[in-house]
Order: C-alpha cells, then sequence, then structure tokens
C-alpha cells in the first residue's frame, strides 16, 4: 500500500475519466450520474467551457458515489486544509495533485522520469486520451472523450506511438 485509499480512488478517477484537476476539484456529488454512469460536466468550471457527459465504468461510479456519501472527502477536507470544504464534494484533491501523486510514485519505487517522459498528474489524462485511442476508438470518438477542439490535438499533440505494436503491423 503506497497510497491512502482516497488518493487511489483520485488517481483511478483521473486516469479512467480524463478530466483536468481543476475539472476533478470542481465535482459535486450531483455531477455523478449512475444511470447512466458517469460525469455531468458543467460550463463553468470546464476547461472548453462546454457542458457535456463524460462516461465512466460503472464498478468506479458506485464506489465513487458510496465514497461521496460515507462523509470521509468533508473529514479529509477538514483534517488536510485550513477552509472549509466545498459544498457536496465528491472526492478530496489537495491544492497540488502533483505533489501527492509524486509522493505515491516515490513510494512505489516508481521512476517519475523514464525515456518515454515525465509521469505527473496530467499524465493520467494522456494515459486516459491514448488508452482509448488503442482501445480501436474512432479520431471523432477520441477526440469527444478528449473534449478537444480539434482532433490533431488528441492525434498529434497527446496521442502516442506505442513502439511494441509497430513491428506487429509491419509484419502484418
Amino acid at each position: 500500500k503506497v497510497s491512502e485509499p482516497h488518493q487511489a480512488l483520485l488517481f483511478e478517477t483521473a486516469y479512467m475519466s480524463g478530466l483536468r484537476a481543476n475539472e476533478l476539484r470542481s465535482l459535486k456529488v450531483n455531477h455523478l450520474s449512475l444511470e447512466p454512469c458517469g460525469f455531468l460536466l458543467d460550463a463553468a468550471w470546464t476547461k472548453n467551457r462546454k457542458a457535456g457527459f463524460q462516461p465512466l465504468g460503472a464498478d468506479l461510479a458506485h464506489r465513487l458515489h458510496d465514497f461521496a456519501l460515507s462523509g470521509q472527502v468533508e473529514a479529509l477536507y477538514d483534517r488536510h486544509r485550513k477552509r472549509k470544504a466545498p459544498n457536496n464534494p465528491l472526492l478530496y484533491l489537495p491544492d497540488n495533485t502533483s505533489r501527492q501523486l509524486n509522493e505515491a510514485l516515490e513510494a512505489a519505487g516508481i521512476e517519475k522520469c523514464t525515456l518515454e517522459g515525465k509521469l505527473d498528474f496530467h499524465g493520467l489524462r494522456l494515459a486516459f486520451i491514448n488508452r482509448v485511442i488503442e482501445s480501436g476508438a474512432t479520431v471523432k470518438e477520441a477526440q469527444s472523450l478528449a473534449r478537444h477542439s480539434t482532433p490533431e490535438l488528441t492525434m498529434n499533440v497527446y496521442g502516442r506511438v506505442e513502439k511494441s505494436r509497430l513491428a506487429d503491423t509491419v509484419e502484418g
């Protein structure tokens, strides 16, 4: 165990949703939908300033719901921050999400910088987008899930080549 359960839930939610740290910080309990499972995004706090819906796996959605209703989120805000918790927060986010991720990586013995790049909190979003691309999503589906304005941003800035697949592609 290298991180607290609430930290692991935060990292998993970032990785499985592709939401940015400030978007995750803005989520309230009423932004979580259990049917269909996902997040109701408010234009007031999304980077693209558009309301929307971000799908989420059912298991994670139900665990988030249970966690939010447990009272643990407010207790975490009371314990870790000087100011009062936001009204009905879905998750606890520290002021510095990257520092929290760095501490978890260090505790797990995972290198922050590798030949493939640097691992930081925004890297969870990048990993989400690449997981979507690798799943066989169309360019338009990947762009929509990334909530990008252009397919070029999704594919040419965020998209990465999976080197192990290159040889298989040539062989095929």
